[in-house]
């Protein structure tokens, strides 16, 4: 298999030019959301888009080619041995067109290539940290990868949240960072550059500033890690400060060292969820012990406002990928329904505005995504016990958002299953073409729809119980052809 996999990478090199110039004119085609038709990118192996299909029921990873309205077929499944046996988590690829898959329960990031060999090749599955749960590529170098290790959380642990891999004489979780270079001879396979301990404990997720800073939050802890992202600093990958959420308005807080070298005092913030505005260049975490979203400047650390959700029904959120609106999403039980609501940013004084889309009454929330030119939003109905609408994907016409009103472009009906999970194909200038929405047990299998009328045009048979997907297309990140939510 060794011997197979390095021929596979000589076998890339002589058009491997070819096809990245083949993505370069397709990232300079002006696009939006009106055609459905498919961008043919290559290499020597394999072509074309991939949905990677996470198959819960027996760890394995299936590969659909992605080729229109039919056609779509599997192409090949990697065995869950190749994985550890570890339950797959969430996938990301880099600038350089690897695939990274967390294997919390081993510690591990399984690293593949998609592109050199006829099918899929898993290479090599390298250390991280304790029970490493998201990852990211950089949005300053697409080459880094960001993974975000919770920590332990064994039964009746003594230590929950520290990194036991790396960081047990500290305490505290981590972040690992891998990098990589391009497939082929010449190119440098994912390596491990190192782990930084955070002191503090809990759930993590970041947000990457134009300015190189990496902001890091820890839910048990309730505080933001800022990280040099410079890969030229003298810092690289340090802990430069730390920022306290613990709001006075809502409990006592102790006063914190920033730059200090000790667990802050946890208090109950809780944050989870943060992200980056390209629009305002400012930091939003979303603290749901405080039912509030906090502005970070990403140059002083400091908070400079914060938007209250008390009383509101949202309990969740994302940011368009413009950078212009967050958008919340909650539900109400009684009656039951779906709720989303906009902050326009860029208002002089920016408020909370609810939508009102009674299409989604009837159903809890799932999972959303935005195409990345911000003229698509799409959001499953999540299969809640107190749902009387499931099995629905919603398309809407972003464009058109001005609340209280957002242009319902089709409620698409899915495979009465027990959940789904879905992804955007995005081409050209960010234009949403296809969208794969897996059907787990006991359909096992995934939908392939077109998103200029939003019809479903095939189902493609995959491994048992198939729930998180994403899609893969060589180039799509350099293009910034990646869904968001």
């Amino acid at each position: 298999m060794e011997a197979l996999k390095k021929r596979s990478y000589i076998s890339y090199v002589t058009t491997g030019a070819l096809g990245l110039a083949l993505i370069g004119l397709a990232a300079c085609s002006s696009g939006d959301d009106t055609t459905g038709a498919l961008t043919p990118q290559g290499s020597a192996g394999l072509s074309g888009p991939i949905a990677f299909v996470n198959n819960t029921g027996d760890k394995t990873l299936t590969s659909v080619a992605l080729k229109g309205d039919s056609g779509n077929a599997v192409v090949n499944t990697i065995d869950a041995a190749e994985f550890e046996n570890a339950a797959l988590g969430d996938m990301q690829f880099s600038n350089e067109d690897w695939i990274f898959v967390n294997l919390a329960a081993a510690n591990k990031v399984a690293t593949i290539d998609p592109l050199t060999a006829a099918t899929p090749v898993h290479e090599v599955n390298l250390q991280a940290g304790t029970r490493p749960v998201h990852l990211y590529r950089d949005a300053n170098d697409g080459e880094v990868i960001w993974i975000m290790n919770d920590g332990d959380n064994a039964a009746g642990t003594t230590t929950p949240g520290d990194d036991l891999v790396n960081c047990a004489t500290q305490g505290g979780g981590s972040v690992t960072v891998l990098h990589n270079s391009h497939l082929g001879p010449g190119g440098t396979p994912p390596t491990v550059l190192g782990t930084t301990c955070l002191l503090a404990d809990g759930h993590k997720v970041a947000a990457f500033a134009e300015n190189k800073r990496v902001f890091v939050s820890s839910t048990t802890a309730g505080e933001i890690a800022v990280i040099d992202g410079d890969e030229t600093s003298a810092t690289y990958r340090q802990m430069i400060s730390r920022i306290d959420l613990c709001n006075p308005n809502k409990e006592t807080c102790n006063p914190e060292n920033p730059t200090g070298t000790t667990a802050f005092t946890p208090n109950g913030s809780e944050p989870h969820g943060i992200r980056w505005s390209k629009l305002t260049k400012k930091i939003y975490s979303f603290q749901e012990g405080y039912q509030e979203i906090a502005e970070i400047d990403p140059a002083s650390f400091a908070i400079i406002k914060t938007f209250d959700l008390a009383g509101t029904p949202y309990t969740g959120y994302g940011i368009s990928p413009d950078g212009k609106y967050l958008l919340l999403r909650g539900e109400t039980t009684a009656p039951q329904a779906t709720k989303l609501g906009v902050i326009d940013l860029t208002a002089a004084s920016p408020i909370i505005a609810d939508l009102t889309i009674p299409e989604l009454d009837g159903t809890s929330p799932g999972a959303f995504k935005f195409s990345p030119n911000s003229a698509r939003f799409y959001i499953l109905a999540g299969n809640g016990p107190t749902a009387t609408k499931k099995d629905r994907l919603f398309a809407f016409d972003w464009t058109t958002v001005a609340p209280p009103s957002l242009t319902l472009l089709r409620e698409i009906p899915l495979v009465s299953t027990g959940g789904h999970g879905f992804d955007v194909l995005a081409q050209g200038a960010g234009a949403a073409r296809y969208l794969v929405v897996s059907n787990a047990a006991p359909a096992n299998s995934v939908t392939i729809i077109n998103a200029t009328d939003n019809q479903e045009k095939q189902t493609v048979p995959v491994g048992p119980n198939p729930g998180g997907v994403m899609v893969f297309n060589s180039g799509a990140a350099l293009a910034g052809n990646q869904a968001t939510n």
